[in-house]
């Protein structure tokens, strides 16, 4: 229609400032989080806006450099704590077979939407990696894309393990647990250190266990959001129940249509700090 008014960059600049909003208001009231990865999100300009009603609990943040030209969404990191040594890339291309029995269908990637940050908290320094690795959408194709972005993922991930650092990587990894991508981020296809899945049952309430989905798929309940940690922090955690992992609620659809996961490291005396 010539002239809607959705078409107009004042409509969309409204709508996006009330969802902000909301999105802002969500994080307040029901997520609490110290460290927030955020995927599918705009660009910096509109983290910022939405920071803008975070910023006495988040006066950090950081933006991804996002190359996906077709949704041009990015992945943003909110941070109680000072964030530094940030790289707006994981740089990195591998290659991978769209077809399974045509060689020449060979291609390669990158990953178009992620970032590295560090950041200190309870005495400790942490390295986070936060993707949104490519769609589940558009079949082999799609799921060969996604395993090889993985591999890109494990070789920094793998790096920063024998340098020493606790590794947390978090974002929607569009593979649910036990699936190829996850099972490369993890580490089960190499001899390298795994990575700690905190979706499994055993780090959830008894009563939570079932619940522990984050996006619904053709009517189908699926965590494809995940939270990897090294075993690392795992070690410097209280031994029982150092490590807690929530679902959150789910939003309103004008907030996100993914649930929220958190999860929560309880650290020993002497500093006796948490971190979510």
């Amino acid at each position: 229609m010539k002239g809607a008014p959705w078409k107009k960059q004042s409509y969309r600049d409204a709508r996006f400032s009330d969802a902000a909003k909301a999105v802002a208001q969500f994080i307040s009231d029901k997520v609490h989080a110290d460290v927030l990865v955020l995927t599918e999100v705009g660009n910096r300009a509109d983290v910022k806006e939405l920071n803008e009603h975070l910023r006495e609990r988040y006066p950090y943040l950081e933006v991804c450099d996002c190359s996906d030209n077709r949704t041009k969404q990015h992945v943003a990191v909110l941070s109680r704590f000072k964030l530094y040594d940030f790289e707006e890339k994981i740089p990195g291309r591998e290659g991978f077979h769209g077809e399974l029995d045509d060689p020449e269908s060979e291609s390669d990637t990158g990953i178009s939407k992620g970032m590295t940050v560090r950041f200190q908290a309870a005495g400790k320094a942490f390295r986070l990696y936060a993707v949104h690795l490519a769609s589940e959408a558009g079949g082999h194709k799609k799921d060969a894309q996604r395993v090889a972005q993985a591999s890109i993922l494990r070789r920094h991930v793998l790096k920063s393990i024998n340098a020493g650092e606790h590794v947390i990587v978090a974002g929607d990894l569009n593979d649910r647990r036990g699936q190829p991508a996850l099972r490369r981020v993890r580490g089960f296809d190499d001899i390298g250190p795994d990575l700690i899945q905190t979706g499994h049952e055993k780090y959830f309430a008894d009563g939570e266990k079932d619940q522990r989905w984050t996006y619904v798929y053709k009517g189908q309940r699926q965590q494809i959001d995940h939270i990897l940690l090294s075993w690392s922090i795992k070690g410097s955690i209280k031994k029982r129940k150092g490590l807690q992992t929530k679902a959150g609620p789910t939003p309103q659809a004008r907030v996100s249509d993914h649930r929220p996961l958190v999860v929560i490291l309880k650290f020993p005396p002497p500093n006796g700090s948490s971190l979510r």
